[in-house]
């Protein structure tokens, strides 16, 4: 069957913390820029894996609307231990380069050198 993602979310890290720190479903994707082009401030990849069991390798990328690459991640072992367990996993990036604001994003996920989701994020500079 393979591992599932539960869910993702990529976010703001001080918008994450102004709304308590944790996970919901009217958390929004947003990545923020204080101008366009320019570097991000600091933003998470949240996610969770389940409905599995095993070991398996992960690996994230973020893409731009036109399919280039603006970063790929390392490769991560994760394990299940059970088919009812659900792994957490998240990543903190800063000072990455976004070509253009007022656009979407996806981060591409992959299990085992497979892509199996895809979560669009807008990347936005400041009102």
């Amino acid at each position: 069957m393979g591992a599932r993602l539960h869910w993702a979310k990529v976010i703001d890290r001080q918008a994450f913390i102004r709304d308590g720190g944790r996970v919901h479903p009217g958390l929004e994707n947003k990545v923020v820029l204080s101008e366009a082009p320019g570097p991000a401030g600091a933003f998470l990849v949240l996610r969770a894996w389940g409905d599995d069991h095993g070991t398996f390798t992960e690996q994230w990328r973020i893409v731009g609307s036109g399919g280039g690459t603006v970063y790929e991640s390392l490769p991560r072992e994760i394990h299940l231990a059970t088919e009812g367990h659900v792994e957490k996993l998240e990543d903190e990036m800063s000072d990455l380069e976004f070509e253009y604001a007022a656009d979407d994003y996806n981060v591409v996920f992959l299990l085992d050198d497979r892509e199996v989701a895809r979560v669009t994020f807008p990347v936005v500079t400041p009102d």
